[in-house]
């Protein structure tokens, strides 16, 4: 197998393998004169000149690009191998066009899969800001994990992020390194249960919790993000957890459709009409339940703007007050209609860094309008007309929290 780490997915596997021989036949057909590349390429950064483009020995763009194309196929199929190499070609531009997102995205996925080379590149990502916000404890975490692996492992990223962070940022990087262990360590257990002994999941901790919104006929509507990568995803109804799958997604605009196993209950789905700076809105979700209960919370706010972090269109900023594990909530108006689903919160330690403030309920749901497309695009989903009639409050929540469900991610 060239000396290729594989995953139990044949598929995966086999493109990882005409991958490989696509990637050095081109290696090869242009660049057969290796020793004067190797004195080339040390004569010019003697001279501190080096510039890939001026190599005198080019790849085969043809076979890098079909070799990007086959290490793309097993990266989707959740191959870390393919993950790990396209996050590379993508870094570099090589048989694709260059992305710093799409190679952070990828790397953290080969990353959280126990991939120890992506691991440290992931820290360097962090620490640089390539592609992602710069985040020196996060970078300190992903190397501190890295750092563990007997072969691949090194202390060297570790103990140069290190010098970057304050006591309390270190303390802050030492216990998301352990999360990120554990997860780990989760996801691997999990995917190692064979399919008769899947009912074992229940003993073992979600790696991660999101909120989701139930809807007529067993669907579920949640953010992306909150189910991106999973092994397996259970959904808490009335205390029960049933198995959902995602049937729908729109990764661009961070939401996700899943379809619930053996369940058709769900309430009535209204979008709002036209909501407008000041309206009030309100929530319901589960934020962090290892902590604060698996019961769902209630929290009630008003639209403070009209668009997201940089402007962006699709976000509404709100007050209602979230935190962890409220992602993929829906957010309600005083009518019941949807205004949106809960997506992100400002950074607290981010922002105090930049501005030496703290924010203060600065949270962000993703409009309905972008939620529309998707949901139509769900066969036998049906979303209702607007609501305008007057509503107790009260009356409202305790008919609309049964369609807010808790979801738990292996």
């Amino acid at each position: 197998n060239y000396g290729i780490p594989l995953s139990r997915d044949v598929e995966s596997n086999k493109r990882i393998v005409e991958a490989f021989e696509y990637y050095f036949t081109g290696y090869e057909l242009e660049a057969a004169d290796l020793e004067k590349e190797r004195e080339w390429t040390q004569q010019e950064y003697a001279a501190g000149r080096y510039d890939e483009d001026m190599r005198p020995f080019k790849f085969d763009p043809v076979a890098r690009a079909k070799a990007a194309e086959f290490y793309l196929i097993a990266a989707k199929l959740g191959n870390p191998k393919g993950q790990y190499e396209i996050a590379s070609k993508y870094s570099k531009g090589e048989g694709v066009q260059k992305n710093l997102q799409e190679s952070a995205k990828w790397y953290l996925k080969a990353a959280e899969q126990g991939h120890a080379i992506s691991q440290s590149a992931l820290a360097e990502i962090y620490q640089e800001g390539w592609g992602v916000i710069e985040d020196y404890v996060e970078a300190y975490a992903w190397a501190s994990v890295a750092s563990t692996d007997p072969v691949y492992g090194s202390k060297y990223r570790k103990s140069w992020v290190k010098k970057l962070l304050a006591p309390s940022q270190l303390a802050e990087g030492q216990k998301r390194a352990k999360e990120i262990k554990a997860e780990i360590d989760r996801r691997k257990e999990i995917a190692q249960l064979p399919v008769s002994e899947a009912s074992k999941i229940n003993t073992i901790s979600p790696t991660a919790y999101g909120s989701g919104f139930l809807i007529k006929g067993g669907y579920v509507l949640t953010c992306w993000h909150v189910v991106d990568g999973a092994q397996r995803v259970l959904i808490s109804i009335d205390g029960k957890d049933a198995a959902a799958q995602v049937i729908r997604k729109d990764p661009a605009n961070d939401v996700a459709v899943l379809r619930v196993n053996g369940v058709e209950e769900g309430a009535v789905i209204r979008f709002a009409g036209d909501p407008k700076l000041g309206e009030q809105v309100f929530t319901l979700g589960y934020p962090n339940p290892d902590l604060q209960g698996a019961d769902v919370k209630f929290t009630m706010g008003t639209i403070s703007g009209m668009t997201g972090p940089g402007e962006t269109p699709n976000y509404y900023q709100v007050s209602a007050p979230v935190q962890s594990g409220n992602s993929g909530g829906p957010l309600f108006d005083q009518h019941g209609n949807l205004v949106g689903v809960i997506a992100a919160k400002l950074d607290s330690l981010a922002t105090l860094a930049l501005t030496g403030d703290l924010p203060q309920n600065v949270n962000y749901a993703i409009k309905a309008d972008y939620l529309r497309p998707l949901l139509k695009s769900v066969s036998g989903l049906e979303v209702e007309p607007l609501n305008t009639e007057e509503s107790n409050l009260l009356e409202l929540i305790e008919e609309l929290k049964k369609s807010a469900v808790l979801i738990k991610v292996y």
